[in-house]
């Protein structure tokens, strides 16, 4: 049900004709503060993403749909307590080997 969800979310955020800046998402200039104000559809879409690119060596294709909850759920908290770091620096500390 879960992986059913992240698919029309993505598929939505996708297809949608909007405009360009809302169909792309650069996350080396996104700050937390801006990750935490975001709609969660994004923020699933992000933390995908830094899952994918922080991904183990031997299991790179696997998307653990809890493990992408908690994730979440760490880098909300983080990003409350230091709003003006990068996300990519939160990124690097919270997924980074």
């Amino acid at each position: 049900m879960k992986l059913l969800t992240i698919a029309t979310v993505a598929t939505t955020l996708v297809a949608s004709p909007t405009t360009t800046d809302i169909q792309k998402i650069d996350v080396s200039s996104m700050t937390c503060e801006q990750f935490t104000q975001t709609d969660p559809a994004r923020m699933v879409l992000i933390m995908t993403w830094f899952m994918g690119f922080y991904a183990e060596v031997q299991n790179p294709q696997v998307i653990d749909l809890t493990k992408l909850e908690m994730q979440r759920a760490n880098f909300v908290a983080f990003c409350k307590q230091e709003p003006t770091f990068h996300l990519t620096t939160a990124a690097e500390g919270l997924l980074g080997k």
